[in-house]
């Protein structure tokens, strides 16, 4: 990216064991952490209350950047600000979801249900969105791609790499190029849209 982006990482809050997908490239000494407890939808509703004071306190912010469990939790963010709050712009200008998950029916999470989202539930989110996930993702198949068509078509731009359930890597430069191609592609739209 360019010289002008600036970014702020927003850790999750709940101490986690180490996910499968990295435990590879960290130690298992190490410390890590969720947003959310995906069976508990009190701790859904405590992590997206979080997230709102924490974009009261420390944004406004342009974009989002998650992945997999972030891009769940920040899609489900989205999605609950544009359901209670329709007249407001959106709290981002665009969204990036690297290898991301089905967000959860923020209703439900109001009646202490789990639900998720469906695309024939209509595409809530209408912002500019890249998507980015592999075609050999073995631990999550199919969510990213739900999360996709859960975007509105004419704001949204994809790349399937050849890779799994990760971010490409300097390994895969195609994928690397493919990668940055649809973000700039879809930063370009939502800069226009300005």
């Amino acid at each position: 990216m360019d010289h002008h982006h600036t970014f702020d990482f927003v850790e999750g809050t709940l101490i986690v064991p180490i996910a499968s997908e990295i435990k590879a490239f960290y130690p298992d000494a190490d410390t890590y952490f969720s947003y959310f407890d995906l069976q508990s939808t009190a701790s859904m509703r405590t992590a997206l209350a979080q997230l709102t004071t924490y974009i009261a306190l420390e944004g406004p912010y342009d974009g989002v950047l998650a992945y997999s469990h972030g891009a769940v939790f920040a899609a489900t963010y989205m999605i609950q600000q544009a359901q209670l709050h329709p007249m407001s712009p959106p709290p981002f200008k665009c969204a990036i979801f690297l290898s991301g998950g089905i967000p959860a029916d923020h209703l439900g999470l109001e009646r202490d249900e789990l639900r998720l989202l469906d695309p024939k539930d209509g595409k809530p989110l209408k912002l500019p969105t890249a998507h980015i996930w592999g075609a050999n993702d073995e631990l999550y198949p199919g969510t990213s791609a739900i999360l996709s068509d859960l975007c509105d078509e004419k704001m949204r731009w994809v790349f399937v790499h050849e890779e799994g359930h990760d971010v490409p890597s300097a390994r895969a430069k195609d994928a690397i190029l493919g990668a940055a191609r649809v973000i700039r592609r879809m930063v370009d739209m939502a800069l226009a849209a300005q």
